[in-house]
């Protein structure tokens, strides 16, 4: 975002189509307020809509269209019948593709994808924090809904777009990747080293780096941010009231190793013991596919 310059950035694109559109398939969807969905501005939001804003972006000169969105957005949950968009119905044309996503494979080769991924013993209490007060009374939201987390939609995203790296993790990349090769960064990794990490993302982009990228206290910055944001609501707080990306290790992150039970105890001591219990199954259940991903992250 600190890049206004020479990128076109969207925040969550496809959440308005998934949320808000008639073609949106969020159980979120179920649990809002009335007039929420109306008061998005989005009620006429398909993913082909979403999908011309990007294309129409990408025509300005001197300028690349970065996207920051969830792999749950275009790959359907376990339980869902699988079909495609109405909206794009027409650019499947291979019935021999075995594309798991809502977005042709045609458009799906347009983009340079890279992952971001996050142990589940973070991510989930995290996640948790945005569905009961005081954040709850911002998102609206109050019941995690368990095919939102999304490691599940990664790993087939990545299994599909790089078929080759997932037969043989050995193949993946080292610093910086190659165009035949996901590019997929650890959280953890970009906390500790955000000059490094974020260094190599951008030469894997082909985006001039600068340690200035790393910081946007500026008003200008925050007052892009909070635009792009808001229409997710308490989602963000933490990034909008920053100023920056400063290194941090795992002691001061407070993420020093403990015991499985010193886990639940303190879920216990923080949300209570039926929270607690969600929170294990929903760490336990992404365990698999998190250590899966976590094969082909950047090697530092």
């Amino acid at each position: 975002m600190t890049r206004r310059d020479i990128l076109e950035v969207f925040h969550e694109p496809f959440g308005d189509a998934f949320y808000f559109g008639p073609e949106g398939s969020a159980p979120a969807r179920l649990q809002w307020p009335a007039g929420k969905i109306e008061q998005s501005g989005q009620t006429h939001c398909t993913y082909d809509h979403v999908l011309q804003r990007i294309l129409e972006a990408a025509k300005k000169p001197n300028k690349r269209v970065f996207i920051k969105d969830m792999a749950f957005y275009l790959v359907p949950p376990i339980h869902s019948n699988g079909i495609k968009p109405q909206s794009l119905q027409h650019l499947f044309i291979d019935p021999g593709d075995r594309n798991p996503t809502l977005l042709p494979s045609s458009i799906l080769q347009k983009f340079q994808v890279v992952f971001l991924i996050r142990k589940p013993l973070s991510s989930i209490p995290s996640l948790y924090r945005c569905f009961i007060p005081p954040l709850s009374d911002q998102t609206g939201l109050h019941d995690l809904e368990p095919t939102e987390i999304g490691y599940r939609e990664l790993r087939i995203l990545l299994d599909y777009l790089y078929p080759a790296t997932a037969q043989s993790p050995s193949v993946s990349q080292g610093m910086t990747g190659s165009s035949d090769s996901p590019l997929l960064i650890d959280a953890d990794d970009l906390l500790a080293h955000p000059d490094t990490v974020v260094g190599s993302l951008c030469a894997h982009l082909s985006i001039p780096y600068s340690p200035s990228m790393l910081r946007w206290g500026s008003p200008d910055d925050q007052a892009h941010a909070k635009s792009l944001f808001e229409k997710f609501a308490g989602w963000h707080d933490d990034a909008l009231y920053s100023s920056g990306l400063n290194p941090k290790t795992a002691h001061n992150e407070g993420s020093s190793p403990i015991s499985r039970q010193e886990e639940d105890s303190r879920w216990q001591l923080k949300y209570g013991e039926k929270a607690a219990r969600m929170i294990r199954d929903l760490v336990d259940g992404c365990q698999k596919d998190y250590e899966y991903l976590s094969q082909f992250k950047l090697r530092l």
